[in-house]
């Protein structure tokens, strides 16, 4: 099955104000991987509250339409707090948020956009669990064993290998590391990579794993998964918590391809 493409967007980078990157990633057989990064096309608009969400919409939708599908995000596609929990985690995260201890969909950095975007969504001819895929690039990097927090780590390539950008900072050495494990190789403009890109990448390979029937943790496996991390967190007795996970969510858990070559286009 070569030749197949899918395409990743991370748009948690509006939790922080930075514009998300569009990733294309492409196998091309032999167990090799192409991954182009860009700037994501139609994110860049800046939006008032006063605003008018209808030009903010169309550009988004723009921006999508030339994205290869299956496409991936990492934001809550659909979210709604319980009129009664016995957890007070769940008004305000999903069971797949608190295990991996990932941002809230409504109440932290992204939940201001997540709630935009599933407006967006709505009101599209997309199909959530069909085209469109959520992936949790921080459970990807928490179910591959790769210890620590990546979030705003950069390195970058040199002399044959990938370095931290600042041999003191966790977030960084991590990220050397990740992409040495992963077989991640610079092409062209790619000698520096952050978390963003990490983010949009993690989207990109969970997307190309959807379309060529890769070993995802998705469904039962997922939620079994996300049960037992919940009651470790939650100090509760093993069985106690029935974890639910929503059928669109997708977590790449291991490697599929023998390497990576990633690309940046402005």
């Amino acid at each position: 099955m070569g030749n197949l493409e899918a395409s990743g967007i991370n748009l948690s980078a509006f939790g922080v104000t930075r514009r998300p990157m569009l990733a294309t990633a492409r196998e091309s057989g032999g167990g090799e991987v192409a991954i182009k990064l860009q700037p994501a096309p139609g994110f860049d608009t800046r939006a008032k509250l006063q605003d008018s969400p209808k030009p903010l919409f169309e550009a988004w939708g723009k921006g999508l339409l030339e994205a290869a599908k299956p496409l991936v995000v990492d934001v809550a596609l659909a979210f709604s707090p319980p009129a009664q929990a016995e957890f007070l985690w769940r008004y305000t995260h999903r069971d797949l948020d608190f295990a991996f201890f990932a941002d809230a969909p409504l109440t932290d950095r992204i939940g201001e956009f997540g709630v935009r975007f599933r407006a967006w969504l709505a009101g599209t001819a997309y199909q959530v669990g069909k085209d469109l895929f959520e992936a949790s690039p921080r459970a990807t990097v928490d179910v591959m064993d790769f210890k620590g927090q990546y979030r705003d780590g950069s390195a970058h390539y040199s002399k044959g290998a990938w370095k931290a950008d600042d041999k003191t900072k966790r977030a960084d050495k991590l990220m050397a590391y990740m992409l040495t494990e992963l077989g991640v190789n610079p092409g062209q403009g790619a000698e520096k990579f952050n978390s963003d890109d990490f983010d949009a990448m993690i989207c990109a390979l969970t997307a190309l794993g959807v379309a060529k029937g890769a070993p995802l943790l998705r469904g039962a496996d997922l939620a079994a998964e996300v049960a037992a991390r919940c009651e470790r967190r939650a100090d509760l007795p093993p069985g106690r918590l029935k974890g639910t996970v929503p059928s669109h969510v997708a977590v790449l858990a291991q490697p599929f391809w023998e390497s990576i070559v990633l690309s940046r286009s402005a």
